[in-house]
């Protein structure tokens, strides 16, 4: 077993792919998930039928409960970094359904023959502290030794049955609201291809440990916060944006929505050094596997390449992107960026009129 440095340790050159880029591509996740013959019972109130974020179990109480898995291979050098953003990453899915995280489980492949064991220890750590942030508690899990280096959770949340939010909702006339910059796929390759300063690194670091907690910031509207009385902030529909980019994740949110999405992408908010990145064509296999997932339902012809692969370009924990109506979308807006400073407008929900679901202007 060789001995802790962890000054010479840089875990992205463990592995091939990292972060969120590792999954598999979705169109082949899509075709194989549609020929498959899943039941389901009375209880279970949303499944895989839409690629949602989690699944929603009622527990016939006005209570539904929110479950999700997620892991992943390294996408930064440091331990702990790294589980803080491999648990910020998995509990978001609990977010992106309007619950609120409480359990969860690890999930963990450790390659003992080239790490050390003490690197446990720090990643830990990082995990730990985005699950207290979260209000959640870690109750165990399990592991294996493994060639590569995997951690992820599996969590548990609940949320009110009548506030759950799915990505199956948005209406026409409702605007398209997104609370992270995107570019964490290109930038991460950067950081593994060692062409990235720190200071951009620094910054998709910082938005990937950011917990996507805004549900609790959307309950309610206070008087005088909005045109009318105190009522529900009503979110219609809400996804995150990781592996997909999102390009893929607001398709899938079109289509279970049955509408179309017109982004301008001028409006999207983007991480610092990440268009230069593309622009340098730092990219990976994901850039090309997303596109191939979307082009056939998305337009892009009006925007430039770089433009475009930051739309399917994977993000590892990135934001959420929410359809609200457009009364309550600039309240929405107000409160989230106390929390999530990049949160924009950038688009809004138009009628189904063509195959095209997604225009990017």
């Amino acid at each position: 077993m060789p001995e802790l440095d962890s000054k010479s340790i840089r875990l992205t050159e463990t592995v091939q792919k990292g972060g969120c880029a590792a999954k598999l591509p979705a169109g082949q996740l899509r075709e194989i998930l549609q020929e498959l013959e899943l039941s389901k019972p009375p209880s279970l109130i949303l499944g895989a039928e839409t690629m949602d974020d989690a699944c929603l179990w009622s527990l016939a109480n006005g209570q539904n409960l929110v479950q999700t898995l997620d892991f992943f291979t390294p996408i930064v050098d440091d331990p702990y970094d790294f589980g803080a953003i491999a648990a910020a990453n998995a509990i978001s899915d609990v977010y992106a359904m309007g619950g609120s995280p409480k359990l969860c489980l690890s999930i963990l492949a450790f390659p003992t023959q080239t790490l050390p064991i003490e690197i446990l220890k720090p990643l830990l750590r990082g995990a730990l502290e985005k699950i207290h942030e979260a209000g959640a508690c870690l109750a165990g899990g399990h592991t294996i030794d493994d060639d590569t280096l995997k951690f992820g959770l599996s969590v548990t949340g609940f949320v009110p049955a009548d506030q759950a939010w799915t990505n199956a909702g948005a209406r026409p006339g409702d605007v398209l609201i997104l609370t992270k910059a995107l570019g964490t796929g290109t930038i991460t390759s950067a950081l593994k291809r060692r062409e990235a300063s720190d200071i951009i690194v620094a910054g998709a670091i910082e938005s990937m440990k950011q917990l996507n907690n805004a549900p609790e910031m959307l309950t309610q509207i206070k008087p005088g916060e909005s045109s009318g009385a105190t009522h529900t902030i009503r979110i219609h529909a809400a996804t995150d944006v990781t592996g997909f980019g999102l390009a893929g994740h607001a398709l899938q949110m079109a289509r279970a929505s049955n509408v179309n999405f017109h982004i301008d992408t001028q409006m999207v908010p983007v991480l610092p050094g990440a268009r230069e990145c593309i622009e340098n064509k730092i990219l990976n296999r994901a850039h090309r596997t997303n596109w191939e997932y979307v082009k056939n339902e998305v337009n892009a012809d009006a925007v430039s390449d770089t433009t475009r692969l930051l739309m399917v370009d994977p993000q590892t924990s990135g934001g959420l992107l929410l359809a609200v109506s457009a009364e309550c979308a600039a309240t929405v807006v107000e409160r989230l960026k106390s929390r999530f400073r990049a949160t924009d407008i950038i688009g809004k929900v138009v009628p189904a009129e063509n195959n095209v679901r997604i225009v990017f202007f």
